[in-house]
């Protein structure tokens, strides 16, 4: 029997473990796995904390990925132990051997860090106290972060939300809903200027600004103002203006989690560093999740992506190259956001974007942006238009040029603005280049 440890409890490993019972033949495994989570949960719908969990859609019964029959029989298939509210503290790697925050020591046969990501602090000089300590200062990650917020939200008179990325947006929304008062701080000139097109920052923007969120772009923090019991009260921009708030939820990014890897000798750069088939620079190691910087397939480079799709896409790689199995097909990224009545869905990577195109059908809700290189569909952003997001996954990953005319009709089906194939181009229906020039650029 081997030893498989896994650490982090998220969606990389539920996917591995998931994969491996699947794949267990006569009611055991070659594998005898334990995994150690310094969360207080098994692992959990990450997603749904910032969405329906925090609105009350759903409960905590429906916040488990690993259901409970199948929990139950993990324990026998593959002998699984679950450590929550558990640290690794070290990693030798010559004796094979973690060494845990309690003093015990765990071997393996093969490890994988599933470390994932931190959320970045908000560290403000001055003000009452340090931010850390202040009461009604929340972040949002994990169940009992969202649990505890949700409780809180109930008595809220006025939210401020730091950070207007879509954890922060999120929370807005449900708030908002909720009938709290919200005020949006984002440091920047818009509103997901990271990941989405100009023209969609500024929809998302007024969408949040016909809901009555006021939005402060361009705003710098000074401190935040606590009252005699160290409850968050104001916050003070560098502008001179105090803002009054009585609940306060960070969302200004993370950082991979590598403090483990790097300490091991493996190699990390924006994350630990691993091959196509999820191998750190150690054979016996493999790294998953958000906080993996794989070598990509499709892109040919290394990408380090924060998605469920990616997460659960690798973890199902290391359970096939654990047994052996044929390997999961690379596929485009994809990942999702829900904001009042508005899902977006997004496939692809929009690095490098030369041709933005907008689909809209008037009298009819629902709106999608193209990105395209050299006529080539590079990713879309589709606003309750789930038949565009579905037919945009499938036109990326043959790598097909698009007719910009035909595209930007939104009466006809995105899959039928193919544009005809150059007999010139040496690259056509070749998805490989095409994702290449995507990234590179």
């Amino acid at each position: 029997m081997k030893k498989l440890l896994i650490v982090g409890g998220g969606h990389a490993t539920a996917a591995l473990l998931n994969q491996l019972h699947k794949q267990t033949s006569n009611g055991c495994s070659d594998w005898q796995v334990t995994v150690i989570s310094a969360e207080s949960t098994e692992a959990v719908n990450r997603p749904l904390l910032s969405k329906d969990y925090l609105s009350h859609k759903v409960g905590d019964d429906q916040l488990p990925l690993i259901a409970s029959e199948v929990r139950q029989a993990m324990t026998s298939t593959l002998g699984l132990q679950w450590l929550t509210d558990c640290r690794v503290i070290s990693v030798d790697r010559q004796r094979h051997q973690l060494q845990l925050y309690n003093g015990r020591q765990l071997e393996w046969d093969t490890l994988v860090l599933a470390t994932g990501v931190r959320l970045r602090q908000l560290s403000l000089p001055g003000g009452d106290q340090p931010v850390s300590e202040m009461k009604g200062v929340f972040y949002l990650k994990t169940a009992s972060q969202s649990q505890a917020l949700r409780q809180a939200l109930q008595h809220a008179r006025q939210l401020t939300v730091i950070g207007g990325g879509f954890i922060g947006l999120e929370v807005a929304a449900t708030a908002r809903q909720q009938g709290v008062a919200v005020c949006v701080l984002e440091s920047g000139e818009r509103l997901l200027r990271r990941v989405v097109a100009a023209p969609v920052s500024h929809w998302f923007q007024q969408m949040h600004i016909e809901q009555g969120v006021e939005l402060r772009l361009h705003s710098s923090l000074q401190h935040l103002l606590a009252d005699d019991h160290g409850n968050v009260r104001a916050i003070q921009l560098a502008s001179g203006d105090v803002l009054a708030t009585d609940l306060v939820v960070v969302g200004i990014g993370v950082e991979p989690e590598t403090g483990l890897a790097q300490s091991a000798g493996l190699a990390c750069d924006n994350g630990i560093l691993v091959n196509e088939q999820c191998q750190t620079s150690d054979p016996d190691i493999f790294a998953a999740g958000d906080g993996a910087n794989r070598r990509h397939p499709l892109y040919q480079q290394r990408l380090r992506l924060e998605s469920v799709e990616n997460a659960t896409h690798q973890g199902q790689l290391i359970a096939a190259m654990l047994t052996q199995s044929p390997l999961p097909p690379a596929a485009v990224p994809w990942f999702w956001s829900t904001q009042y009545d508005a899902r977006l869905q997004i496939a692809g990577l929009s690095q490098g974007y030369d041709q933005l195109i907008t689909r809209q059908a008037e009298g009819k809700p629902g709106i999608s942006w193209l990105y395209l290189r050299q006529g080539r569909l590079l990713a879309c952003d589709a606003v309750n238009r789930p038949a565009d997001f579905l037919q945009a996954k499938k036109l990326i990953s043959s790598g097909q040029s698009l007719d910009p005319l035909q595209a930007a009709n939104a009466a006809i089906p995105l899959g039928q603005c193919v544009a005809p194939v150059d007999p010139n181009d040496p690259n056509a229906g070749n998805s490989c280049t095409l994702a290449t020039a995507a990234v590179a650029s």
